[in-house]
């Protein structure tokens, strides 16, 4: 019999996929393996974004944060299968088609890219959609960047201002703004994350991932990522 959790998802799903980063200008995403500045206003913008959607996230990112974000379903990237036990709201992914397929699981949600920097390019040529804070603040500790490679040609995205929001004492500690950038080829992309999904499923279709898996002997080697925004 078919495993459950790996029946086809319906074919008119996640026809969007977004990426939300919050970057300063020079390209900082974290330091220290936190974010690089207090911005109250932005932290809620991205929690009522994400919130009872679908976010995945590197094993760096989640291991940074210490748990799996409430309020929304996490699929944590990881070669590492046995990196905790699944639940309803959090599982382990070992792949970027098989977040996508999970991710299709759930029709009437968003699913949204939240970060580490080696996450957001593995997914860059699959995004259609990106939701990014520019803060105005240098960050000369920065060890965190967001690849130029990310976005490639800015001319093949539409771009639109969202807001500029001045620094706020005891709120937010620098001005910034919030732009959202669709990709002109989303069509194309979007045709892309479903040849990805039908592939991992025809791969897969058989097998059954019990919720318990074997313990893994190996190691994950560590990888460029940061938790971006952690509400």
């Amino acid at each position: 019999m078919q495993s459950e959790r790996l029946r086809k998802p319906h074919r008119g799903v996640m026809k969007t996929l977004t990426s939300i980063v919050a970057v300063s200008r020079k390209g900082a995403i974290g330091c220290k393996n936190e974010l690089p500045w207090r911005l109250k206003s932005d932290l809620k913008f991205f929690r009522e974004t994400t919130s009872n959607n679908v976010v995945i996230l590197g094993r760096m990112t989640y291991e940074s944060i210490g748990k799996c974000l409430p309020n929304r379903t996490n699929l944590v990237l990881s070669h590492n299968a046995v990196l905790f036990q699944d639940t309803d709201d959090c599982r382990v992914v070992c792949s970027i088609e098989e977040s996508l397929f999970a991710a299709s699981r759930y029709s009437s949600k968003e699913t949204f890219v939240i970060g580490g920097a080696s996450t957001y390019l593995q997914f860059s040529p699959l995004v259609d959609r990106y939701l990014i804070t520019v803060v105005d603040k240098d960050v000369p500790d920065a060890d965190a960047f967001l690849s130029e490679d990310v976005f490639g040609d800015p001319d093949n995205w539409n771009i639109r201002s969202l807001g500029e929001y001045p620094a706020v004492q005891g709120v937010d500690e620098a001005p910034f703004a919030v732009y959202e950038w669709t990709a002109k080829d989303a069509a194309r992309r979007e045709s892309l994350r479903r040849s990805l999904v039908d592939e991992f499923f025809s791969r897969n279709h058989l097998l059954k991932r019990s919720t318990k898996r074997a313990p893994s002997k190996g190691v994950l080697p560590q990888q460029p990522a940061v938790p971006l925004l952690q509400l």
